[in-house]
């Protein structure tokens, strides 16, 4: 049992329904997810930093998800000195498999969506496509798209060294789930934290109101009243500015993209600009709404 074999995350072409999935009923409800993706060492580094800041924090249990295992790995806050061995397990994961063509990413996201539907409440952590140097076909952004859970996004992060966060957020359910992955990282490594909300120089009463409203929001989902600030920023160009800002801080936080095809089209340039951009690490949080 465990998760799938190898053939179902690597050589399934069709969608496996929770009712058939060969994931152990056994599997922890509420945990954090990591899938090898990338042979690049610095993009895995970060991607379980990432995860174990969440980890510890929550107290969920941490699984390493290695397409070609039959088995999970879980690992518990101490991951620090297990990372190279992870990181050299996803070189040769993912350079044995060879590179993914359109069938085999298919397979690829199949085969995590299936893992995912064994879970309640999972943390999924993805590397970005543009950090692997490897995916193909967006398959980080499709797994966020379908995954019913929250998927955290990171590109080129080291949280351990994240001692200032920049949380910009637009109000809604993903800047939600960006305030409380910025608000766990936070707690992880004692880092101050700016809540930053863009609003165009010829806002109206009414649009600053809702500025406001929104980054108090994001605070106090925080929860770190003295470690936290509030912040609305007057500028004709939302990424831009947050860019620019980025420089100031450790690690900057957003929120995916949000659903809508006209909304994700303008939201999800936004977050490109953000994450080609930033002068820090980015990650991207998309909850399951």
């Amino acid at each position: 049992m465990g998760y799938p074999p190898a053939p179902s995350l690597i050589a399934e072409t069709g969608d496996v329904s929770a009712e058939t999935s060969p994931v152990a009923d056994d599997l922890d409800r509420d945990c954090v997810l990591v899938p090898l993706l990338t042979p690049v060492e610095p993009v895995v580094t970060g991607q379980l930093r990432v995860a174990t800041a969440l980890s510890r924090t929550s107290g969920a249990p941490l699984y390493v998800v290695d397409p070609t295992e039959a088995t999970p790995t879980e690992y518990g806050p101490g991951l620090d000195g297990t990372e190279r061995e992870l990181a050299a397990r996803a070189a040769r994961t993912v350079s044995r498999t060879g590179p993914p063509g359109l069938l085999r990413t298919r397979a690829l996201l199949n085969g995590i969506l299936t893992v995912i539907r064994a879970t309640d409440d999972a943390t999924l952590v993805v590397p970005s496509d543009a950090e692997t140097g490897f995916l193909r076909r967006n398959l980080t952004e499709r797994l966020g798209i379908r995954a019913n859970c929250e998927v955290v996004t990171v590109n080129g992060c080291q949280p351990d060294d994240a001692r200032s966060i920049l949380v910009a957020v637009t109000g809604g359910p993903h800047s939600t789930a960006a305030a409380d992955v910025a608000g766990r990282i936070a707690a992880d490594t004692d880092a101050w934290v700016d809540v930053l909300h863009v609003v165009p120089p010829d806002a109206t009463d009414r649009r600053r109101a809702e500025a406001d409203a929104h980054v108090e929001a994001a605070c106090g989902r925080i929860g770190r009243p003295d470690r936290t600030t509030a912040w609305v920023l007057d500028a004709p160009d939302a990424a831009e500015a947050i860019v620019e800002q980025s420089e100031y801080y450790g690690l900057t936080v957003i929120g995916a993209p949000t659903k809508g095809r006209l909304r994700e089209l303008i939201a999800g340039s936004t977050r490109r600009t953000v994450r080609n951009g930033a002068r820090s690490p980015v990650i991207s949080v998309r909850c399951d709404d």
